[in-house]
């Protein structure tokens, strides 16, 4: 599709304001263009000079011209950018391509001088006797969490550039390309008719080409012949999965907590210090936690193996506070509004590791106010866990100073709290009925208020039932298993495979105690 003549386009999006100058009308309005005269003329064809002038209605400062605004096609050499006044003026150091139409977009690099107000925009000439008219426009999300995803470069690379797909994005940049926005969405405009790659990337280091770590989503056809105007596309992007086992996050922080994050599961792992050193179980074998057992220094080390590998870590001692001495030893506890879960001790966990317990400044009471045996308990770095389940116990009451951290910090309050397990039909039930047959396996997820799985079983069809379900909230999520691996899989550039299909029931699911609730989803394949 193509169109002849002169096409005038220009699109102001929003102003970005600050505070006014004293006296006169604040101004509120970003630059505009003064047609009359700009050379070439916004739409302009048949040109073919090297330079654009463009003249706005008002005095005009750049903001990150190299990086706010976008040639496309993409120069060589990049073009000389430079204002003076209210006069914008780009120079081409690359001869400009015969038959071709220039689109130049204006993502607030021009700013008035006195508000700073700005505009998005776009400037549009050719080369040939005609301006190229398509374009593509689509959604962009997280292949796992189906979340939008935002700056995400989605890039047009013609068929005819001579590399292996699975190369492209690695050696090229894109002919056409945009960014996403807040909300995930695109839009490539001003395309010539042909035959494309499209690559979405991640682009963390805005260099336009892909790098292993950043996510990428392409089209399972590979390439397509553009020839009308598409606005349904639907990209899922993944980030490739590895085998390799290293540290991708290190921290120390006040007063003397380590975490460790691999990328995976070790084979083995084993951290030691230069003075005493726990850990706290995390649940996770690829998020760690470690305490040091007394106040650092600044001669502490930490020596990770990593699957037979050794390494030496100083990571840098953070949220140190001004006034270490003012610092309060806290606690939280597993009580909800006074309940426990049927069968399940007490637990009190503090901010910091414990050092020892006063027993004798511990009392517990039952329902009428009796003083009862304390329980046993037992100590598992932070937390004290009392085995209150199935005694008369409802009540504590542990002294100021009773328990000790290891940074010799006390509790400065009384803690004391009522207590009692819920009774064992407490729980409710959840039933699960898709309305569809799969061709391949289905993992169902069951998903609490903070997104971690709480439940997961294989869909084949029919119901599925939940017993024992905690009251509150929850999500279900459908694996789409092709590999049959019993998880998800992600995509695979070198091996050209999308990632595996996930879909979210968009009804939040309320379990209540001592009910059965039953979802039938009804299944669109969304």
């Amino acid at each position: 599709m193509r169109y002849t003549g002169i096409i005038i386009l220009f699109l102001l999006v929003g102003c970005a304001q600050t505070s006014p100058l004293t006296g006169g009308e604040k101004d509120e309005y970003a630059p505009a263009i003064d047609s009359a005269k700009t050379y070439p003329i916004n739409g302009q064809i048949n040109f073919s000079g090297r330079e654009i002038n463009i003249k706005f209605n008002e005095y005009i400062q750049l903001n990150k011209p190299t990086e706010n605004i976008l040639i496309i096609p993409r120069q060589e050499t990049p073009a000389i950018i430079t204002s003076k006044n209210k006069k914008l003026k780009i120079e081409f150091q690359d001869e400009l391509l015969p038959n071709t139409t220039y689109n130049i977009t204006f993502n607030r690099a021009i700013q008035d001088i006195t508000e700073r107000n700005d505009s998005v925009f776009q400037y549009v000439f050719s080369t040939g006797d005609y301006i190229d008219s398509l374009s593509i426009s689509g959604l962009v999300k997280e292949s796992f969490t189906n979340i939008p995803l935002k700056e995400v470069v989605v890039g047009l690379y013609p068929k005819s550039v001579a590399a292996n797909f699975d190369s492209i994005p690695y050696k090229f940049e894109p002919t056409y390309l945009g960014i996403t926005d807040k909300s995930g969405r695109f839009k490539l405009s001003y395309i010539k008719d042909g035959s494309y790659y499209l690559f979405a990337i991640q682009d963390k280091n805005k260099n336009l080409k892909y790098e292993r770590g950043e996510q990428i989503a392409f089209l399972k056809e590979r390439s397509f012949l553009l020839n009308q105007n598409i606005d349904t596309l639907s990209l899922h992007a993944f980030k490739e999965e590895t085998d390799e086992c290293y540290v991708k996050k290190k921290s120390f922080t006040y007063p003397g907590r380590l975490e460790i994050v691999l990328s995976n599961d070790p084979d083995t792992i084993h951290v030691t210090a230069n003075s005493p050193l726990k850990q706290e179980d995390t649940g996770s074998a690829d998020s760690l936690v470690y305490w040091m057992m007394e106040s650092p220094s600044s001669g502490s080390r930490f020596y990770l193996y990593l699957n037979d590998s050794l390494d030496t870590l100083k990571p840098v001692y953070k949220d140190i506070p001004e006034k270490p001495d003012e610092v309060k030893l806290k606690s939280k506890n597993n009580l909800n509004k006074g309940k426990l879960l049927p069968g399940e001790n007490l637990k009190i966990t503090f901010t910091e590791p414990i050092g020892r317990v006063e027993e004798n400044n511990i009392q517990f009471l039952d329902a009428d106010s009796n003083e009862v045996k304390t329980p046993d308990y037992q100590l598992n770095l932070r937390t004290l866990e009392f085995m209150t389940a199935g005694t008369n116990a409802q009540f504590v009451s542990i002294d100021s100073a009773a328990v000790i951290s290891v940074f010799n910090r006390m509790n400065e309050k009384n803690i004391e709290l009522m207590f009692e397990n819920e009774s064992d039909d407490f729980y409710g039930t959840l039933i699960v009925t898709i309305d569809t047959t799969f061709d391949v396996p289905v993992i169902l997820h069951v998903l609490d208020d903070k997104n971690e799985i709480v439940r997961e079983s294989v869909y084949e069809q029919g119901q599925l039932r939940f017993e024992k379900m905690i009251p509150g909230n929850y999500q279900l999520r459908l694996i789409f298993d092709t590999d049959n691996n019993g998880e998800w899989t992600s995509g695979s550039l070198s091996e050209i495979r999308l990632p595996e299909k996930v879909v979210y029931n968009t009804e939040t699911v309320r379990i209540k105690s001592k009910w059965d609730k039953e979802i039938d989803w009804i299944f669109t394949g969304n």
